[in-house]
């Protein structure tokens, strides 16, 4: 190994003068704007503490995990409620009571259609007042084409992102003036008697100063001083190049790599990781790719946190402080030597009570199927910590859509109310930028806080999208869950998309995670189309059946009303269904029914069913032996499997058998009819009991 060092002391720099944290310090547009580009404010713990909430345009049929809707599209037309204002109807997005801070506000720039990119108003009201302290084209505003100019709004790709800090004293309600739209709208919620003074257009042109100082850091970076050390070496396999840091209260405070050889480049990204521990905690583990938004190849970009340049050169200015002691380096997991430099600036910086070790926490599974749907979990933590950015890697195998799904973020009690505080609309609006059209190269971007780094040509191939967060940041005092929902445009058994994923957060230490080092995924071969392929390949080679399901095709029907016909028109499906078969029954008259019966039952069972949701389903009443379970309505704007499936509960066999009858109660009101007739479609029923399991 050949090792290159340089040391240099000097005095760190800063761009914005930054004070200790005062419990009854005044929260105001011009403290959050220094906020914003303090890198150190963030590696404390919040205080005062806010609660990080998010209110969106999310379908509200997503109402439990155990019930039908939770992975429901259709998420831009939601809203609170309408009001008339001033004399005129407003659709409310938002509404809170007590201190808090809007931080950021995303939204789709069109509306309700590629060519209508003019959409609506939108109006802000604080504290109460019936005159909106912000009232403009919503789209001009977070495209930065209002009184609020770029860094802190501004387009990204189909959308745009407000980043301005609006806070306000007692309370905020955001309207638009036309039916409600995709949006996203962030916000700290404070407690009552935290001091925060409301924000004014007067306040923000007095504010301009320090907002220019803002952009300028946000756009230029301005080299740090301090003590300086770099090393180059050339690693075998299995060899790292580490940096013991300097003891007591410090902080690394920037971190460069650069591959000085990048033969194979895309292999070296994967399999040559950054870790780090401090004060005795493994806090880091990740690839250097997938740490840098870079899988696949070198991709240059720029934003806050971390930057590649284009001579390939990869920076991280995250802080990282420790109390103690701390270790740094990069480790080669692949079979090829890489050649490879890192340089660190490191600084004294007090530590308090208040102080957190920064982590990167990578993960990576098997090829995923597209179906059923699932919360992808991207981290589930205990302790005290803050959320402040992730990265998410997909290898897409066709040319296609890969990520309608939601965030859903549960923050301490969420959890045990099972219902999260963020509840999103698309994987690609969390990341700050909309679907509308099949994404391609041309939609990469990189701002401050938000990159579409890598895109593949008609999303084929690696796509990799990032977000870090500073006044949208996530504290959790006790525990959080970070779930993104798998979902995509193909859903079926047969097939896959590869992720890979990296989450960025500060903890107290003591904290507990669920996203261990995995040195044998980032060992392996750098995954390829081909292989996912392959993968799709030998899936489509044995039809997709659920394990366990009892075909509804194959049951008897052992009743049913003179109305009533089987396989009347096709069903339409977004999906697939177990063995590839629905039992089709459609119904014309209320009070039509159907009776279907599930024999050889011994003993007491919990009863699932898989059925068909689309525009022309029905709703009906439930029942199992003559005792009514439930009414239920199948209608849904988009055709496809329900998930997850309808519970129906236990029930005890009448003469060894379960006889389920649907009695057809009539339509929802945006259902369509086919020929005046409405669709059940049965897809399988599953039977759980512990009958196989006694002795």
């Amino acid at each position: 190994m050949r090792l290159i060092c340089k040391c240099l002391c000097t005095v760190l720099f800063f761009v914005i003068g930054c004070t200790p944290a005062v419990e009854d310090e005044e929260i105001s547009i011009g403290s959050l704007l220094t906020e914003m580009v303090d890198r150190d404010k963030i590696t404390q713990f919040p205080d005062p503490y806010y609660q990080s909430l998010q209110a969106s345009s999310y379908n509200r049929t997503s109402v439990s995990k155990d019930a039908p809707g939770w992975f429901a599209d259709s998420d831009g037309e939601y809203f609170i409620r309408t009001e008339e204002i001033n004399g005129k109807k407003e659709w409310v997005l938002m509404e809170d009571e007590g201190p808090g801070v809007i931080t950021k506000i995303w939204a789709v720039c069109f509306y309700y259609g590629l060519d209508n990119t003019l959409g609506a108003n939108i109006n802000i009201y604080l504290d109460g007042n019936t005159t909106p302290v912000i009232s403009t084209n919503f789209f001009d505003l977070v495209k930065g084409e209002d009184f609020v100019k770029a860094p802190f709004a501004d387009y990204s790709t189909r959308a745009g992102n407000l980043y301005l800090p609006i806070p306000y004293a007692k309370s905020c309600k955001i309207t638009m003036d036309q039916k409600a739209f995709y949006n996203i709208i962030n916000y700290r919620k404070y407690a009552e008697g935290t001091k925060v003074k409301t924000f004014t257009k007067e306040d923000f042109e007095q504010a301009k100063p320090i907002r220019k100082k803002v952009a300028e850091a946000l756009s230029t970076y301005k080299e740090l001083n301090g003590l300086r050390d770099k090393k180059e070496a050339i690693l075998k396999t299995g060899t790292a190049l580490d940096f013991n840091l300097p003891k007591g209260n410090n902080a690394i405070k920037e971190v460069r790599i650069k591959f000085l050889d990048t033969t194979n480049i895309a292999q070296k990204l994967r399999s040559t990781i950054i870790e780090a521990s401090f004060d005795g905690e493994k806090t880091v583990w990740a690839p250097i790719g997938d740490f840098f938004n870079n899988v696949g190849k070198i991709q240059s970009y720029k934003m806050w946190e971390r930057t590649v340049e284009e001579d390939g050169t990869m920076i991280c200015r995250w802080v990282m402080p420790y109390e103690n002691k701390g270790k740094i380096g990069i480790k080669n997991l692949g079979s090829e030597d890489v050649a490879i430099e890192m340089a660190l600036i490191t600084d004294q910086q007090a530590w308090t009570s208040n102080s957190m070790h920064f982590y990167a926490t990578w993960q990576m599974d098997e090829p995923t199927p597209t179906f059923p749907l699932f919360d992808f979990n991207f981290l589930s933590a205990s302790g005290k910590g803050v959320i402040v950015g992730d990265e998410w890697t997909v290898l897409n195998p066709i040319e296609g859509w890969w990520g309608e799904g939601d965030e859903k973020i549960y923050i301490d009690d969420d959890i045990d109310k099972k219902f999260p505080s963020h509840f999103g609309t698309g994987t690609e609006d969390y990341y700050g930028w909309a679907g509308g059209k099949v994404p391609t190269p041309a939609d990469e971007f990189s701002k401050p806080f938000l990159g579409n780094i890598i895109v593949g040509e008609k999303s084929k191939g690696y796509n990799v999208c990032t977000r870090t967060r500073v006044l949208d940041a996530i504290p959790f005092k006790e525990r959080i869950q970070f779930d993104v929902e798998s979902s995509c445009g193909r859903r079926s058994k047969s097939h896959f998309l590869q992720y890979s994923q990296t989450t960025f957060w500060y903890a107290v230490p003591g904290a507990k995670h669920n996203k261990p080092p995995l040195p044998e995924y980032a060992s392996l071969k750098l995954p390829t189309v081909a292989d996912i392929e392959k993968v799709i390949s030998k899936a489509k080679e044995s039809q997709y059946s659920v394990d366990g399901a009892l075909e509804a095709e194959l049951l008897p029907i052992i009743k049913k009303g003179k109305g009533v016909v089987s396989d009347f028109a096709k069903i339409p499906m977004w999906g697939e269904i177990s063995a590839g078969e629905l039992n089709n029954i459609w119904f014309e008259h209320t009070g039509d029914f159907v009776e279907l019966k599930i024999t050889e039952q011994f003993e007491k069972a919990s009863i699932k069913l898989c059925s068909a949701i689309g525009p022309s389903s029905g709703i009906f009443d439930i029942y199992i032996n003559d005792i009514k379970i439930k009414e239920q309505d199948f209608y849904s704007k988009h055709e496809g499997i329900i998930n997850p499936y309808l519970d129906l509960g236990e029930s005890n066999p009448v003469n060894n058998a379960f006889v389920i009858r649907f009695v057809f109660k009539g339509t929802n009101a945006k259902a369509r009819h086919t020929q005046n007739k409405y669709a059940l479609g049965l897809d399988f029923f599953l039977i759980e009991n512990n009958f196989l399991n006694r002795e």
